[in-house]
């Protein structure tokens, strides 16, 4: 009696040991991965064509430019800052989107954020190219970009004040989910999340903007 019994302890050991390494492998979170093939393409937005690709070093003096015009001479962001992120192609994506050779938008993630989630960082509209599409397109570029790197969620965070973006991340599928007290030391910040899991992106994409490969 006394081996049938540690028989059954040593059979309920290992019986639990395998559930265990099972249950460690479902929660293992999803690992990000390399994605150094975004290349560039040919985007239309409302009719017009620009040419979206992953940004580089050198984009870097006209990013700031755009920053400057958006945030009325600020620079929230320095060349350090866009360095490096933009050198970090493991865990970050910056894309940047040129009309006619200017460049006139740029938006950026961090695909690393948290466990399976991945953070916008930055996204910004040359003032006379606002209202045409752009940041949708963007925010929606960096969703696939998102899901295909296993992420299960993208956050982003914007001033209390901005009702404006926030308006924009709505109609990209975002939702309020917390708010940042001083996050901005002069201001509230709010946090919008977007929901990675069992969501058609290229469905509604095709719907607002077309990509054509080159």
């Amino acid at each position: 009696n006394g081996w049938k019994n540690t028989l059954e302890r040593i059979k309920r050991i290992l019986m639990l040991k395998k559930y265990k390494d099972k249950l460690l492998v479902l929660l293992k979170p999803v690992q990000a991965t390399p994605n150094l093939d975004f290349g560039c393409h040919n985007v239309v937005v409302e009719d017009k064509n620009y040419l979206m690709c992953r940004a580089i070093v050198p984009d870097i003096a006209e990013m700031l430019e755009i920053e400057s015009s958006v945030y009325a001479g600020h620079q929230p962001w320095s060349y350090g800052d866009f360095e490096k992120h933009i050198q970090n192609k493991l865990t970050s994506l910056y894309i940047v989107v040129r009309y006619e050779d200017r460049m006139v938008a740029f938006a950026g993630c961090d695909l690393a954020y948290g466990p399976n989630e991945a953070h916008v960082t930055n996204i910004a509209v040359l003032p006379e190219y606002q209202h045409q599409g752009l940041g949708l397109m963007m925010l929606e570029t960096l969703q696939i970009e998102a899901k295909k790197y296993g992420c299960r969620r993208l956050s982003l965070d914007v001033r209390r004040s901005n009702l404006e973006a926030q308006a924009l991340y709505r109609r990209a599928g975002f939702k309020e989910v917390a708010v940042k007290n001083a996050y901005y030391k002069d201001e509230d910040g709010l946090e919008y999340s977007y929901n990675l899991v069992n969501r058609n992106l290229k469905k509604r994409v095709e719907k607002g903007w077309k990509k054509i490969g080159i």
